[in-house]
């Protein structure tokens, strides 16, 4: 079950397949594809677990089918690497839909020429301004101006949660705190970076299909 929180006044969805719905913009965000790095690694003799290529995609495109969905956009380090043959599940997924504006806040790791992003119609920018008061970056602004919220992606959130007996379980989550909300990775072959929970912080932990807020004090 996804969480419906409200920030600056806007009513966010925090969705279980680790992507970010503003209803009122008809808008998606995911962060962290890292799309075409397990090929990357086998091509340099790593292995890496036989994951269904388009599982991401997949599941990507039934966010786009169950939503309503104008703008997608990716907050950052949507291909991992080189370009390679995983590219090929990307362009599907731009193929299925050519009425939806695809927007990518270029990272890091977003090495792929503007061209061949031109080409399928993915407009690249620096950060991407969703209202007056929501801007979208790959990397966290840091302080973020009064009134403004930062949609942010990057440091792959996640938590580290107490259960019964001296057990814990490291999930992904969204994590708010300072006007910025940082985004889970989407994709499937992504690590976790612990975040503290800190008294200011609000952490969303996503455990199967369900997105919970969490308290220090709570175990599951």
């Amino acid at each position: 079950m996804a969480k419906i929180i409200q920030l600056l006044g806007t009513r966010l969805i925090l969705l279980p397949e680790r992507a970010l719905l503003l209803p009122q913009y008809r808008t998606l965000i995911v962060a962290d594809w890292h799309l075409g790095k397990a090929a990357h690694f086998r091509k340099a003799g790593i292995f890496m677990p036989a994951l269904p290529v388009d599982s991401d995609a997949m599941r990507l495109q039934s966010l786009l089918k169950n939503h309503d969905v104008e703008t997608l956009v990716f907050l950052g380090d949507l291909f991992h690497s080189d370009l390679n043959s995983e590219w090929l599940s990307f362009e599907r997924l731009r193929t299925a839909n050519p009425s939806t504006r695809f927007i990518l806040t270029r990272g890091n790791h977003d090495i792929l020429s503007d061209n061949l992003l031109d080409h399928i119609a993915v407009e690249v920018m620096p950060s991407y301004f969703i209202a007056p008061h929501i801007r979208c970056t790959h990397h966290p602004v840091g302080i973020a101006s009064a009134g403004e919220l930062n949609i942010a992606g990057h440091i792959h959130p996640g938590c580290v949660i107490p259960a019964a007996g001296k057990q814990t379980h490291r999930l992904p989550c969204f994590y708010y705190s300072e006007q910025t909300l940082l985004l889970p990775a989407f994709g499937a072959l992504t690590g976790l970076h612990v975040m503290a929970p800190t008294r200011d912080a609000r952490i969303y932990p996503i455990a199967g299909n369900n997105v919970w807020e969490w308290k220090k004090d709570k175990t599951i």
